[in-house]
Order: C-alpha cells, then structure tokens, then sequence
C-alpha cells in the first residue's frame, strides 16, 4: 500500500493561520527585513576624506544608545563676506562621531588646543536608535583615524561654537 500523506510546507501552514497570527507575524517579518536592510545599508562609505582642525569637544550622549559625539574647529576659510547671504554666518565646525574605542583613546591623548587630523567615513544616513548593532553614531561622520597635523597654524582656528 502506498501512503497518501502530502508533505505540508511552511508557506501552506501559514496560510492556514488565522488572521490573528498572520498579521503579527507579517509585521515581525517585515520589521526584521528592514532592520537587515538598514544593517546592510551601514556597510557602504558615501565618501572617505580627512579633516584638519582642533578638537573642540569630545563627550558621550545617550540614555540607552551611547554615543561618542565630537567637534572639529576648522580653518578659517571665509575672511570675508562673500560666502555668505545677508545676516547669515558660516559655520567651520565638523561633527562627527567615534565609535571605535581606541580612536576615541588617541582622540582623548591629544593636548588641547593642538591641530589633528581626522580620517572619516561617511556614511548614508545617521544610526542613532537604540536598537542593537543599529547605535553607533548620531552624525553621518565616523572617525577611522587619528593624526598630529604637521605644519598647521593654530591662529587659523575658528573658536568652537559654545
């Protein structure tokens, strides 16, 4: 005798789930493609690039999602006013995020007031939710690397906004 048994897949057995199973799970698997989704987005640089100025603040935020968020003075680079509109200011701050552990460690080594370069990466968007491997920045600029700038002249420093 043969058996007349149907092997009964996963897709069949959830069409037999009634609604109130199906939606819930709908919704979990929806919200576990966009958390891969978003993950795999963070992977990609926008751009790489350096920055030379004088670190003006480095500080830790957060209540569940702690950060590291700093400030980079930059270079003066608008004497006069011809990059900028009527009543409006230029601002030569460069906000970046740490989240590599010993970046922030040379970061916190260098005397204050001294010139540094920083290596970032920037990235898509910013990642500040409190959800697992999704906290990390608060900024589109994470900092890679960390370097005494030679040959910089500190009188050509912008003052860090308060």
């Amino acid at each position: 005798m043969a058996s007349t048994t149907t092997a009964v897949g996963p897709l069949a057995r959830f069409r037999a789930l009634p609604w109130k199973f199906k939606l819930p799970a709908l919704f979990a698997a929806l919200l576990l493609a966009f958390y891969i989704l978003v993950a795999l987005l963070n992977l990609i640089n926008y751009s790489d690039g350096v920055r030379t100025g004088v670190i003006g603040k480095l500080s830790s935020k957060g209540i569940a999602c702690w950060t590291t968020e700093g400030q980079l003075a930059l270079p003066n680079f608008a004497r006069s006013g011809a990059l900028r509109g009527a009543g409006q200011s230029v601002d030569n701050t460069f906000y970046f995020s740490v989240p590599d552990r010993d970046v922030r460690k040379q970061l916190e080594s260098i005397p204050d007031g001294s010139p540094v370069t920083l290596e970032y990466r920037q990235k898509l968007f910013t990642l500040a939710w409190p959800i697992p491997l999704l906290c990390r920045r608060r900024t589109q600029y994470e900092i890679v690397g960390v370097r005494p700038a030679p040959g910089f002249s500190p009188d050509l420093v912008a003052p860090a906004r308060p």
